[in-house]
């Protein structure tokens, strides 16, 4: 055996050695708990794997134990793919492996999805890079199998339906197969299936009361995130286009505290505001909204729906520029830069039909995806973009390489 031949798989090994020698004692953070405790407001995943970790060692060093090193498999098995396929040379290998490492030393002791969110994302585009050059029935199977895995770890990841849409339309372009065309189909059925049986069976144990937000994320739907950018597009003059008068009043209340807090657009002062004005609205709120879905017999995502809708369709211009905002003043770049390489991969793809022009069609779409639902319905926080954007950098670095090689070849 070859040491340069395994030198990616001893790197990567000794630097989760270290890590866990340094400490594999588990950060908590606020949100923790709710993996902890198993809520009803995530996928249930993560909560899972730590109940039954919890159950057979009793400690919770264990999970950081795993996540760690399924993160650093992760990344051995994503380089090896990319490096076969393209025939990198040791030295870019190193790079990638390094770089995908980055992530891991923010993360890996944390008790949070990322985790094993980042290593499930290295592995599902590890299949998807498969599948397109080289389909099967095998790799289907894995790349539906993280897919779901997945669906499952975070809300976020809801993008990988029209993702996964695209890419299998593509796949049947390049194989036009009525075969092929069968079982993706059974594919994606049997992601929707398992996805959305398993997210309502777990929403359906842990439901104590439909009224409160108890539920999970995706039966809440897109307007528990869309209240808090309404709420701060609009201004107390809006409150008129609501008649009930409960409401009214209630409204009154959130403008005039948000107003003293200067959390509304109309303060905005830079980079980061709407990530600090958003914490507030949603705290301030929160029992407000209880007491008034108590008072009106209403859930409170169906207040919020109203709430939503009149307030963004009367200020919608605002509303634009406020998405556009979240994007320019977060990672701007990580915006537009896949938009075009879409663009590009796409009316390639569309011309030729090859393999390559597939692929990067397939790794913007699911960047540009990612970032996309985070401006529309979340918090700009830079930990969400890990699981895309590090792949994209990849990518670009490997596609430089690989027609800078390619040139060279051809003026020789």
């Amino acid at each position: 055996m070859k040491i340069k031949d395994n030198l990616i798989e001893i790197l990567i090994i000794t630097g989760v050695i270290l890590l866990l020698s340094y400490s594999y004692d588990p950060v908590i953070y606020s949100d923790s708990s709710r993996y902890m405790e198993g809520s009803s407001q995530d996928p249930p995943l993560y909560s899972t794997i730590i109940m039954v970790i919890r159950l057979i060692s009793g400690s919770m060093n264990f999970v950081v134990v795993l996540q760690t090193i399924f993160v650093g498999s992760s990344i051995i098995y994503f380089t090896k793919t990319v490096a076969t396929h393209f025939n990198l040379n040791i030295i870019i290998k190193i790079f990638i492996s390094l770089l995908l490492f980055l992530p891991i030393l923010e993360f890996y002791n944390k008790i949070l999805t990322e985790s094993f969110a980042y290593a499930f994302s290295l592995f599902f585009v590890s299949f998807a890079f498969k599948l397109i050059f080289n389909f099967n029935i095998r790799n289907l199977i894995f790349t539906t199998f993280f897919v779901v895995l997945l669906l499952l770890t975070r809300n976020q990841f809801m993008i990988l339906y029209p993702v996964i849409l695209l890419l299998y339309l593509g796949i049947l372009i390049l194989h036009n197969s009525k075969k092929i065309f069968t079982v993706l189909i059974i594919s994606f059925l049997s992601i929707f299936l398992i996805h959305n049986s398993l997210i309502f069976f777990n929403t359906q144990a842990k439901q104590d009361n439909f009224k409160t937000e108890s539920l999970s994320y995706v039966s809440l739907g897109p307007f528990f995130h869309t209240y808090f950018d309404a709420i701060y597009i609009s201004s107390a003059k809006d409150v008129l286009l609501f008649e009930d008068q409960n409401l009214q009043k209630t409204l009154n209340t959130i403008f005039e505290e948000m107003d003293n807090q200067k959390a509304l657009l109309k303060y905005y002062n830079g980079r980061g505001h709407f990530g600090i004005s958003l914490s507030k609205i949603k705290n301030y709120s929160k029992p407000l909204l209880k007491n008034l879905a108590d008072q009106n017999d209403i859930s409170v995502i169906n207040l919020k729906k109203e709430i939503s809708i009149k307030l963004i369709k009367a200020n919608f211009r605002k509303y634009t520029k406020h998405i556009f905002k979240k994007s320019y003043d977060s990672s701007w770049l990580f915006v537009f830069l896949p938009f075009l390489i879409m663009l590009a991969g796409l009316t390639n793809f569309l011309k030729y039909k090859s393999h390559l022009s597939l692929l990067i069609t397939f790794i913007s779409t699911f960047s540009l995806a990612n970032h996309s639902i985070i401006y529309l319905f979340g918090r700009v926080q830079p930990r969400y973009f890990i699981y895309t954007d590090f792949v994209l950098l990849i990518f670009i670095f490997i596609l430089f390489n690989f027609f800078l090689k390619k040139k060279k070849g051809n003026e020789i």
